[in-house]
């Protein structure tokens, strides 16, 4: 985070262009949103994601925040059906790979139903 708070900061503005601009305002507008959410979607490194953070002059509280509460959904998902997973994948657990599945669902509707939502605010906000 605080690698792309310096110089990287000053370039981005500078070169970023006008869909950067409106990309870097929204982060560091939105910090702990856009925090959590990029965390739950399939995005670039970890050491990537947090120095764009940091460019984008994001609050660190809320973009530490939106991190650590973001990372848990994951976590979660990992330690509860890891196992379920791999028995799945093996071929043991019918009743496994359909419960897998419906938290898959779930999951992309969730996320879909979240981008929605920030579509809806960012239109009703008029940028």
């Amino acid at each position: 985070y605080w690698l792309g708070r310096g110089p990287t900061a000053r370039l981005l503005a500078r070169h970023g262009g006008k869909t950067v601009g409106r990309l870097t305002r929204f982060v560091g507008k939105t910090a702990f949103y856009a925090s959590f959410m990029i965390r739950n979607v399939p995005s670039a490194p970890f050491i990537v994601v947090n120095m764009a953070f940091g460019a984008a002059r994001a609050s660190f509280p809320g973009f530490l925040a939106g991190c650590a509460l973001g990372v848990l959904p994951k976590t979660a998902l990992v330690a509860f059906f890891g196992g379920s997973f791999m028995t799945a994948v093996s071929g043991d657990g019918v009743w496994t790979s359909v419960i897998l599945a419906g938290v898959a669902l779930a999951w992309l509707i969730l996320m879909l139903w979240v981008r929605e939502l920030v579509k809806r605010r960012e239109a009703s906000r008029g940028e």
